[in-house]
């Protein structure tokens, strides 16, 4: 049987785009919006019943909020590449075995996606 959480959070930092012509090569600050999607099956689910806990995601949150992402991050901190990054971090060990679908809102209208491929 299919199992399929979807959880949300948001974190304030700023950051400044390198290797960008425009104005947002300034620093500058977002309030960012994280949606996560996460899916299984009743055979992933824990002693307690829980597939994964929603729990992991403030603790994502947590390392960028109230950051300079430039200074924390070494990589160009894009929505795009936010959004690969937090995958990975998704991605351990323990949750090898499910599939993850992350959106980095970097505004309101906009935002960066990515998914496990077979997702």
């Amino acid at each position: 049987m299919k199992i399929k959480l979807k959880t949300e959070g948001e974190f304030d930092a700023a950051h400044h785009l390198e290797n960008y012509d425009g104005k947002c090569s300034r620093v500058h600050g977002h309030r960012w919006k994280v949606v996560v999607w996460i899916e299984g099956n009743n055979k992933d689910l824990d002693k307690a019943g829980i597939l994964w806990d929603f729990t992991n995601l403030k603790e994502i949150i947590n390392i960028f909020d109230h950051y300079d992402l430039n200074n924390i991050l070494g990589f160009n901190p894009t929505a795009e590449n936010i959004s690969i990054h937090i995958l990975n971090l998704l991605k351990t060990s323990q949750h090898k075995h499910l599939k993850f679908k992350v959106r980095v809102y970097e505004s309101p209208k906009s935002y960066s996606e990515v998914e496990d491929e077979s997702m």
